[in-house]
């Protein structure tokens, strides 16, 4: 009786497993197959929202109502949206380059399979970077992975959440097994 009761806990085991290793490579990029976020950072960004707001001395552009920018197949929205843009008194082909977006409230970021929405994100165009906090839900189809943090590597695909302190630290997830035709 223990040596079944083993044999189908190890079973078991490597079913979530094997669930996880299916899930988690879009998520953490851990070797081959298809990486959603993944994405050239070097495109234009196109801004939508209800209202601009520029302060040419601090060299940022603050976005508010209804934020949509779009870069690629990267869609990123929120309540508020403040870039910051490079200038300087020289004049250089990166002068007026955005160089990093501050998203805050209702922040969501897809591309074309994945979805993942937080309460603020950072965008650091010159390192490809994506930073998104509070309350993360990251999904693909019906996988859902929640934590307090999420790290994009936009050059690699290569993504990382980190759980709520609260929480004992810990990243939760509900992984759907694909139905048989």
């Amino acid at each position: 009786m223990m040596a079944a009761a083993k044999s189908h806990m190890r079973c078991c085991a490597a079913a979530v497993a094997g669930l996880i290793l299916c899930f988690s490579q879009p998520v953490l990029a851990q070797g081959a197959g298809s990486v959603d976020f993944k994405h050239d950072s070097s495109q234009p960004i196109e801004v939508t929202s209800d209202t601009l707001d520029v302060a040419q001395t601090d060299q940022t552009a603050i976005f508010s109502g209804n934020v949509v920018a779009i870069q690629g197949e990267l869609r990123l929205g929120s309540d508020n949206l403040r870039i910051y843009y490079r200038g300087g008194a020289v004049r250089s082909s990166q002068q007026g380059a955005i160089s990093k977006l501050d998203a805050i409230g209702a922040v969501a970021v897809s591309s074309p399979r994945e979805t993942a929405t937080s309460e603020w994100a950072v965008y650091d165009v010159d390192s490809g970077q994506i930073t998104m906090g509070g309350n993360v839900v990251l999904t693909r189809g019906d996988n859902i992975l929640r934590g307090e943090q999420l790290v994009i590597d936009l050059e690699t695909g290569q993504s990382r959440i980190v759980g709520a302190q609260g929480e004992g630290g810990r990243v939760k997830g509900l992984f759907v097994p694909a139905k048989k035709p």
